[in-house]
């Protein structure tokens, strides 16, 4: 029997490795009380969060390199092979009411509500545990809580709720989209409009940068030391993979890139730039943490998963296993579910830059029949055991994009230091050529090349088109509106009542 969304309490997580981290007795019950009686039932809880959020149906496979990459046309169609998996046919034909399709949209928004109600149920007990707990802990846990519930309320209304906002405004405000779940209820908690639905992410944000802000080592408030004597269980250590407070700071720049008036714009460049700032030229390295957030300067197999620019990654076990029938090096015509740009569009892509290490480095020349390139990003074999298992959510390079649009649509439009924020990408990656003397319009459109060519295997692109209103996209004949961008509600969902 399928479960309505406010009767969705506790996460489907099949790992055995949670057994120790959920005290689930049967279905929807609740977690006894006992198991947030000590700071450890807290840690499992957020830790069970992220695993959760590694689901297939989520950031494991639908809403990163897969699912999201092929709504995104980021790859040629695989009509290009002698057969294709039914599957990848409907994605790209965006055909949702297909039944395979149908089941995965409605598997992604009940796995997202299933992670949102935990986080719920731990912040319930969090509050009344606040004397008790200590003010490190404390703060650092229910700021992260609140991240990953503004996060997945986020992304649950940039597939489910429409884009393009800052042309449609008025008819945005009137419209009801998502629920935001904030507490556990056998009651269905009341669709609001996309604008309340926005503040509502922005508001949570706000109070998990204000939790984490004196307490997050990544924020380097306080020496390492301050961590390490508390710090038996190394709950701090790596805080890359979690959400931490400049990862919450991205993502509100994020959010308020999607409002896209010129308010917002501006109170995205505020954030971006704060993030840019604290990371500087040498980035975060905290040895005892763990954390490394920097642009790579050089390339190798080794590091190619780019795991030490993330400012936000989950850790993916079994990712080999995840990914080994679609990121295949040197495929055949036989490989019927093989993703791959071909060599026209790479060149098309890449302008031709020869230099450019996201084109010689993170993409592989197939050498069979079907001629093209393999993205490399996120295959294992070769990789360091940093790079292992990791799966990029929040990259440096999007903060400087978003920088670089703040600047050239804000208020106040300064061009140069737009161009300086792009040009600082394009060095990095090997483009020599800087870009200048060139109008907003121009860099909004170098900002759209660069997105491509940066995000592949990521999940970015479907989302910036549906963001911009792009009318068209590579490789699909029909020009984009609502149809193709706005994921429909699973049916026992309308069945309740909702309305999209």
């Amino acid at each position: 029997m399928k479960k309505f969304i406010f009767t969705l309490l506790i996460c489907s997580v099949a790992l055995s490795s949670c057994s120790d981290w959920f005290d689930v007795t049967s279905g929807s019950e609740i977690r006894e009380k006992d198991h947030y009686s000590t700071l450890a039932g807290f840690q499992q809880s957020l830790i069970g969060c992220y695993i959760s959020m590694t689901d297939n149906a989520l950031y494991g496979k639908e809403l990163s390199w897969y699912g999201l990459e092929i709504l995104g046309h980021q790859f040629n169609p695989v009509t290009s092979l002698s057969s294709k998996s039914r599957e990848m046919q409907e994605y790209e034909k965006f055909n949702y009411q297909q039944t395979q399709i149908a089941e995965n949209i409605e598997a992604t928004w009940s796995k997202a509500y299933s992670v949102i109600a935990n986080a719920n149920e731990a912040l319930t007990h969090i509050n009344e545990k606040e004397s008790s707990l200590d003010e490190v802990y404390f703060h650092v846990i229910k700021g992260e809580l609140l991240a990953i519930r503004a996060y997945m309320h986020f992304d649950l209304l940039r597939l489910y709720g429409y884009g393009d906002w800052k042309n449609r405004t008025a008819e945005l405000n009137s419209k009801k989209t998502i629920p935001y779940v904030t507490e556990l209820s056998p009651s269905p908690t009341p669709q609001r409009t996309g604008e309340e639905t926005l503040q509502l992410i922005l508001t949570d944000l706000e109070a998990s940068a204000s939790l984490l802000k004196e307490y997050d080592p990544i924020t380097r408030k306080h020496p390492a030391s301050y961590y390490t004597d508390i710090d038996a269980d190394g709950f701090f250590k790596d805080r890359t993979l979690r959400l931490n407070y400049y990862a919450v700071k991205a993502l509100e720049a994020r959010v308020l890139l999607w409002i896209g008036d010129k308010k917002s714009i501006d109170k995205a460049l505020t954030a971006s730039e704060e993030v840019l700032t604290a990371i500087g030229e040498n980035g975060i390295k905290l040895e005892d943490m763990y954390t490394y957030s920097y642009l790579i300067p050089e390339i190798s197999e080794s590091n190619r998963a780019l795991a030490s620019e993330e400012l936000f990654g989950l850790n993916v076990s079994e990712m080999p296993d995840r990914i080994t029938e679609y990121i295949v090096p040197n495929f055949l015509n036989t490989h019927y579910t093989a993703m791959y740009i071909s060599a026209n569009d790479v060149e098309q892509i890449f302008e031709g830059i020869n230099s450019d290490v996201r084109f010689t480095r993170l993409l592989s020349q197939t050498q069979g029949d079907s001629k093209g390139y393999v993205p490399m990003k996120i295959h294992q074999t070769s990789l360091d055991q940093f790079n292992k298992n990791r799966l990029s959510l929040i990259r440096l390079p999007e903060v400087y994009y978003i920088a670089a649009e703040c600047y050239a649509t804000g208020t106040i439009p300064n061009l140069d230091l737009a161009l300086e924020r792009l040009n600082k990408v394009r060095e990095i990656r090997g483009i020599s050529t800087t870009l200048e003397n060139i109008n907003a319009d121009q860099i909004t459109t170098e900002i759209q090349k660069e997105y491509r060519k940066e995000f592949f295997s990521e999940g970015v692109m479907f989302y910036y088109y549906k963001r911009t209103g792009c009318l068209s996209v590579p490789n699909y004949s029909e020009e984009m509106g609502d149809k193709q961008y706005v994921l429909p509600y699973p049916t026992f969902e309308l069945q309740s009542g909702r309305i999209q």
